[in-house]
């Protein structure tokens, strides 16, 4: 005998613990057992339940294939995934010339600083450019405004685009500062920074800077 349309979901809902649990044992996964039921409620409302005499029956035959169609989804996915780690070729180890290279761009980098900036604009370029600081945060560690912090970034970028006409920077750094400044660049180091390019010691450094950046390849452009 067909049963009577469940237009508010009453039976659906008498039976939705019940579903669940079935999706939950071939699924393995409470989370994914609900949404496979939640799918299993929208086919239930656009069928013909008039005409279904077992409504619980169907709406566990529906759960059933829809749990399993869920389990062959996941065994493709992570057949997909593991052919393309498979397929991704490995990087090759950078060459020993590019090592060299890097420091070399790095000591131009550090020299045209030193030769053409003042110690606070080099420090707010490089607390801005290479730490991503705020310019509220450059001003309290230069013990000015955000006003003049933004005024020492915008010279400092002006500077070293009128060096790049000129003729590269002379001095050739001691290996010592290099070193120094690049452990300071790896290690996110602020107050290392700050002893390396400031003038004057010691300098208040507020702790609040974001570190997540990409420390080398920011300065490396400077030098560009």
């Amino acid at each position: 005998m067909p049963c009577p349309t469940d237009t508010d979901g009453a039976l659906f809902e008498r039976l939705r613990p019940r579903l669940k649990a079935i999706s939950c044992r071939i699924v393995g996964n409470e989370a994914e057992a609900e949404d496979i039921v939640q799918d299993c409620f929208l086919k239930w409302r656009v069928a013909e339940q008039a005409a279904l005499t077992t409504p619980a029956a169907w709406l566990t035959t529906v759960v059933q294939h829809q749990s399993i169609d869920r389990l062959r989804k996941r065994a493709r996915d992570a057949v997909a995934a593991h052919t393309a780690m498979e397929l991704t070729p490995e990087s090759p180890p950078a060459p020993p010339e590019d090592s060299l290279l890097r420091r070399a761009e790095l000591a131009d980098a550090l020299a045209r600083m030193l030769s053409c900036l003042s110690p606070a604009e080099r420090l707010a370029l490089v607390l801005h450019e290479v730490f991503e600081c705020e310019h509220a945060d450059i001003a309290a560690t230069l013990g000015t405004r955000p006003a003049n912090a933004r005024q020492h970034l915008a010279r400092a970028r002006r500077r070293l685009r009128e060096q790049q006409a000129e003729a590269p920077a002379s001095e050739k750094l001691n290996r010592e500062l290099i070193r120094r400044f690049q452990a300071a660049l790896n290690g996110i180091d602020v107050p290392a920074m700050i002893t390396l390019l400031g003038e004057e010691q010691p300098m208040s450094v507020h702790t609040s800077f974001r570190t997540e950046a990409c420390a080398n390849d920011a300065v490396y452009a400077l030098a560009a």
